[in-house]
C-alpha cells in the first residue's frame, strides 16, 4: 500500500488533468474522496494513528478541497490542491519550530537518538529551510493554477517539484554526511564513509559536531 501511496502522489497532477479532461470536476472529486477514505479504511490501527498524527493538516487540507470541489463542481479546487499541501507541509514544519524538537529533528531521531548539540542546532536550521521551500514550491503551483495552464501546471506540480525536492534532499543529505560524519548504517553510508571518511577521536574532541 506504501508504494501505491507513493505513485498515487507523484502522478496526483497527471491523474487530475487527463481526468478533468474527460469527466465533470465533482466526479473526479468523489474518486479522490474514495482513496482517502480507502486509505484509512486499510491502514492498520496503530499506523492510522501514527499517520494522522504527524500528517492529519495535508490529508484534511485535500479531503476539505475535495469535497468543496464535489459540492460546487469546479475544478479550481483540484488544482489548489498542491498549493494547500504546501502550505500544510509549511505550517506543520512551521509550528514545530516553537518547539523543543523541530521536524528534521524528528525526522532523524527516527535513525538514532545520538545527536550532538551541532546537530540538534543544524536539525533547526534545516527545518527552516524547508519552511522556505514549501512558500516558494506553493507560490509557483499556486500562480499556475490560477494561470490557465493546466499542461504547465501538471508539468511544474508533477515532475519540477519532485525533481526540486529530490535535489534538496540529496543535497542536504550529502553535505549533512560531510560535515558531521555521522553514519548510522543509511542506505549510502559505505560509499559516503569512503568520501567522507569519519573523523580521529582527536578530530572529534577539537570539532564541534564531530561523529560520537
Amino acid at each position: 500500500m506504501t508504494i501505491l501511496q507513493v505513485v498515487l502522489g507523484i502522478t496526483y497532477p497527471f491523474l487530475i488533468f487527463i481526468s478533468l479532461s474527460r469527466f465533470e470536476p465533482r466526479m473526479v472529486a468523489l474518486v479522490v474522496i474514495g482513496l482517502l477514505g480507502l486509505r484509512l479504511l486499510v491502514a492498520r490501527r496503530s499506523a492510522a494513528i501514527a499517520f494522522a498524527r504527524e500528517v492529519w493538516l495535508p490529508v484534511v487540507a485535500v479531503a476539505v478541497v475535495a469535497v468543496m470541489t464535489a459540492i460546487w463542481n469546479d475544478p479550481m479546487g483540484l488544482l489548489l490542491t498542491p498549493t494547500l499541501i504546501n502550505i500544510a507541509l509549511l505550517t506543520t514544519f512551521g509550528l514545530s519550530l516553537r518547539g523543543p524538537r523541530p521536524m528534521i529533528e524528528r525526522f532523524a531521531r527516527l535513525q538514532t537518538d545520538d545527536l550532538t548539540a551541532d546537530e540538534v542546532s543544524y536539525c533547526r536550521s534545516v527545518t527552516w529551510v524547508w519552511c522556505g521551500f514549501f512558500v516558494a514550491n506553493g507560490s509557483v503551483a499556486f500562480y499556475l493554477a490560477l494561470a490557465g495552464d493546466p499542461r504547465a501546471w501538471a508539468l511544474f506540480t508533477g515532475l519540477i517539484s519532485y525533481l526540486l525536492i529530490g535535489t534538496l534532499f540529496a543535497v542536504e543529505y550529502v553535505y549533512r554526511h560531510w560535515r558531521f560524519r555521522h553514519f548510522v548504517g543509511g542506505f549510502a553510508d559505505p560509499l559516503l564513509k569512503i568520501l567522507f571518511p569519519p573523523r580521529s577521536s582527536s578530530s572529534e574532541t577539537d570539532e564541534p559536531g564531530g561523529s560520537r
